[in-house]
């Protein structure tokens, strides 16, 4: 906020310097050009000025927008009057710094240069209006995109949190089915559980978190899952290991795979690659029971999933999840990331 407030005062500074020396250029580039009209220019910017910065700095807010607009007409009026006096004043002492033989102003004259001081009065308040309007209208827009970033960001927060305890409640399903079966793998997997309750409950907090976390994540899950189902399924997990410095939104990757796991049957394939600045994850398995099929996509993990990808990469990230030709089910993201190595 200072640096655009800052950005501001630059640009008014560079305003007044322009109008201060344009008369000083026009002075070098025609020597015809009169003191006594340098001073008319300068009196009429100088009136511009106070006309401009008494209603952007003060009447505007205090007086227009707060519906006094009886004060408000009578401090323009002031302002009028003291352009008028210092057009006067100006007048007197050129007069007597550069005398000049003394000629009486007809009242047309009189009239037009009151019709000249309305003028440049009226286009200084025309001025303010129109920066102040255009600062609201800056203001405005600027509250409206931290708002509305606001919101993707307490939604994104809503759907993390909603996955957090969908995604333990089948993880401690997979330990209680464990507990009858073998007490010591029921163990392993608690102590696996308890690495990834650290990682989701404190490690996470932020917007990004560098994928090789997230991978780990994946794998200590895949382990707590194999203690369970033994060899009944055949998982394949190609993850690159060299991945420093990518960073990607945290709890990604798990859906595909959760869900590999939940409905998959006889195998399951997991591929991570990263190419031209996109990151394409892709779990294949084998088709459900026919029963089953159609609840593939209608977990939670994969609706809030399809929902973040929307929400943080607008159209630059794809979901993709269907059967294909040769008999299997597959689930792919593509995201763009950047190595900040």
């Amino acid at each position: 906020m200072m640096k655009k407030i800052k950005s501001e005062y630059v640009v008014h500074i560079i305003i007044l310097v322009v109008l201060i020396v344009i008369p000083l250029t026009l002075q070098l580039e025609s020597m015809s050009l009169s003191m006594r009209y340098m001073r008319h220019f300068w009196v009429m910017v100088f009136g511009l000025l106070v006309a401009f910065y008494g209603n952007y700095l003060f009447a505007l807010d205090r007086l227009f927008y707060s519906k006094k607009y009886l004060w408000f007409i009578l401090f323009n009026v002031c302002i009028f009057l003291l352009n008028d006096s210092i057009e006067t004043v100006s007048s007197i002492l050129y007069d007597a710094y550069f005398p000049r033989p003394r000629r009486e102003r007809s009242a047309v004259m009189q009239t037009m240069n009151v019709y000249y001081r309305l003028i440049y009065t009226g286009m200084g308040i025309g001025a303010a209006f129109a920066a102040y309007y255009s600062k609201r209208f800056i203001i405005a827009e600027r509250e409206r995109e931290e708002l509305a970033n606001e919101k993707l960001k307490s939604e994104i927060a809503m759907l993390k949190y909603q996955m957090q305890p969908h995604f333990f409640f089948n993880t401690l399903n997979n330990i209680y089915a464990l507990i009858g079966k073998s007490p010591q793998d029921a163990q392993k997997a608690v102590h696996s559980l308890s690495k990834m309750m650290r990682y989701v409950l404190y490690e996470n907090m932020d917007e990004e978190m560098d994928l090789d976390k997230e991978i780990d994540f994946v794998r200590n899950y895949n382990k707590l899952m194999l203690l369970r189902i033994g060899d009944s399924m055949k998982v394949t997990l190609a993850l690159p290991p060299d991945v420093e410095g990518i960073r990607v939104p945290p709890l990604l990757l798990i859906p595909l795979v959760e869900n590999a796991y939940k409905h998959g049957k006889g195998f399951i394939n997991g591929n991570l690659s990263i190419d031209n600045g996109r990151l394409v994850f892709r779990v294949e398995n084998g088709l459900p029971d026919a029963n089953d099929e159609d609840r593939v996509n209608s977990g939670i993990g994969i609706q809030n999933l399809v929902k973040r990808l929307e929400i943080i990469y607008d159209d630059k990230a794809s979901f993709h999840a269907g059967p294909t030709d040769h008999g299997t089910f597959v689930a792919q993201i593509e995201i763009p990331v950047s190595n900040n190595k």
